[in-house]
């Protein structure tokens, strides 16, 4: 997705110069961080695989606490910079994806060990067809999402704050009656669960992109340090939904072959 920009030249005459969209370079910025938080989790997993005995089983236990850490700063930073993007430095930005990154991609490869050593029928392959069917999903609902119009757009961000919020509370009376009946336990109600969140994931995507998508035209009137970091901003935004995307498919994974 490219458009054009009239600039001077040297000469003082107007050129017209082909220019990537705030939209393209966000998508490569969200893209990349997936595409390495996932190559990083198998790394992990291999190596864990590889080294990791009865004797030394604590170096994973520290590893998952270290990605709870990196996720925990990640939301910490997240509240003191979207909303001031124009404000806050370009390396924070950065900061927060590495954070957030190596967070998830430590959570991964410790849960993709787990599931080596238990009993499941999930080998590898399932969790790269989860990968590919998370890039599927995103490139479709993505797609979706930057022809829907400015008006079913913000109706889409109403519905989202009320649903996610009724989502969370719904979620918060099961775990409560679980305590006395085990209903948690019930892999149908998990799967309902895992599910219900995923077309949420979707309908996020979609919301994000339209946003990106609409206004992108405004951002490109900004200084090019700005530009860039709204870039880093949105493609944040995206990373999250692709990781979150990525939860979802591996527990539906590990709910039905159970």
């Amino acid at each position: 997705m490219s458009n054009y920009r009239a600039v001077v030249n040297s000469q003082g005459q107007f050129e017209t110069k082909k220019q990537t969209s705030i939209l393209s370079k966000s998508l490569i910025v969200g893209g990349v961080a997936f595409g390495i938080t996932f190559a990083f989790s198998l790394l992990l997993y291999f190596l864990l695989n590889k080294y990791i005995s009865n004797e030394n089983q604590d170096i994973v236990t520290s590893l998952y606490v270290i990605s709870i850490i990196c996720i925990i700063a990640t939301l910490v930073l997240s509240l003191f910079t979207l909303r001031r993007i124009e404000k806050i430095k370009l390396a924070l930005l950065i900061w927060m994806i590495v954070l957030y990154a190596i967070g998830n991609g430590l959570s991964f490869g410790v849960l993709f060990y787990a599931i080596s050593l238990s009993q499941s029928s999930i080998d590898m392959y399932d969790i790269i067809i989860c990968f590919l069917l998370t890039c599927g999903i995103f490139a479709i609902s993505g797609t979706v999402g930057t022809m829907l119009s400015a008006r079913f757009t913000l109706s889409l961000g109403k519905f989202l704050m009320i649903a996610t919020f009724a989502f969370l509370i719904s979620f918060l009376i099961l775990m409560f009656i679980s305590l006395f009946t085990h209903i948690l336990g019930s892999e149908k109600i998990n799967i309902l669960i895992w599910a219900i969140w995923g077309v949420m994931i979707i309908l996020y995507i979609m919301y994000d992109l339209s946003v990106i998508s609409k206004s992108q035209q405004f951002i490109q009137m900004s200084d090019s340090p700005t530009q860039t970091k709204y870039v880093f901003m949105f493609g944040f935004m995206l990373f999250v939904n692709l990781i979150q995307l990525f939860w979802v498919m591996i527990r539906l994974m590990l709910s039905l072959k159970r």
